[in-house]
């Protein structure tokens, strides 16, 4: 009882949440992401790609490989090849509803406006309790103006919300230039939540190929610190909106330390991948111990206190903050 909050409007049992990947592919997965005391799940990304792709294939157009640059919706394809990928994906919610007592939020990947705004309704009417819209443009072009970058972002959450009446949330890069201002206008067009961060897939180099291949695609610890810092910085601004933690949390202590700093909710990933699923139950077993010998009876009671002791100028400027290292 003492985990319990609310997220998006709905009611979770933890602040605990299982984000997209392939741990919230399937319900068998799903369904142990419940039993291991998860608040809510968010199910892996349907991407823009795959829902174009059979647009077109519907309308007759020659299926053209547009996955190079995705490995996820790749992975996807190779999952879920046969049949139809939204038919699976509303088949997902509907089975998922069936077998467990959480929220089951449904995940878009996109970069830009286009017909796969209207399957948002139909994730809607197979059961999703609200919608993760991963806005994805990579501003890569110099002649990108990026202004127009957070533009689209705009507008597709709205042409989003036309569409449906579930809450929609909004999760984001960390590689804007105010990263304050784009979540209050995301607010301002209809985002009930924002999530801080999206993890790209990192790059690395075979040097004996000598050619570009993927990097490492689990968070590390360390990385916890920027959505940290961008967490304290948003909440002390009371951006009207509820914020998810995510990338790098792996322990209950960086749920606790989330919260403090102003999180309605973590989601959590790479430590499952590391830990097993069944790790949830000791994550939470962790902030329970910690609010028993902090005396506070459900997570609301310390929810951003990090915010009201502290200086929220020693998060802006704490990059600069001298210290002296001892090197031998």
């Amino acid at each position: 009882m003492k985990l319990r909050t609310t997220y998006l409007g709905l009611e979770l049992k933890s602040p605990i949440i299982v984000s997209s990947s392939t741990l919230t592919g399937n319900v068998e997965s799903i369904k142990k992401c419940a039993d291991a005391g998860a608040g809510a799940v968010i199910l892996k990304s349907i991407f823009e790609e795959q829902i174009s792709s059979e647009i077109k294939r519907e309308e007759g157009y020659s299926e053209e490989d547009i996955y190079d640059a995705y490995p996820e919706a790749q992975e996807y394809l190779n999952t879920f090849m046969r049949g139809s990928e939204i038919e699976i994906y509303e088949k997902l919610i509907r089975e998922s509803k069936k077998v467990v007592d959480i929220p089951i939020i449904a995940s878009i990947n996109c970069s830009d406006k286009g017909e796969w705004i209207r399957i948002a309704k139909e994730l809607q009417d197979a059961g999703a309790d609200a919608l993760e819209l991963n806005i994805a443009i990579a501003a890569f072009d110099r002649d990108l103006d990026p202004r127009k970058i957070e533009e689209e972002y705009i507008s597709i959450l709205k042409e989003v919300e036309k569409n449906i009446n579930i809450p929609v949330s909004v999760k984001l890069g960390d590689h804007f230039t105010n990263i304050s201002r784009l979540a209050f206008n995301l607010t301002k067009a209809g985002a009930k939540g924002l999530v801080l961060f999206n993890r790209f897939y990192n790059p690395d180099i075979n040097i004996e190929k000598m050619k570009v291949v993927t990097g490492n695609s689990i968070s590390a610890p360390e990385e916890n610190h920027n959505t940290l810092r961008w967490i304290s910085l948003l909440s002390s601004q009371e951006i009207p909106c509820e914020l998810s933690a995510s990338r790098g949390v792996y322990t209950g202590e960086d749920v606790i330390k989330q919260i403090l700093a102003g999180a309605q909710t973590v989601q959590v990933c790479s430590t499952l991948y590391r830990n097993g699923i069944e790790y949830v139950k000791q994550m939470n077993a962790d902030i329970e111990a910690w609010m028993d010998r902090h005396n506070f009876d459900n997570v609301k009671d310390f929810r951003g206190i990090a915010n009201k002791k502290e200086d929220i100028k020693v998060v802006e400027r704490l990059q600069y903050l001298r210290r002296n290292y001892d090197i031998h």
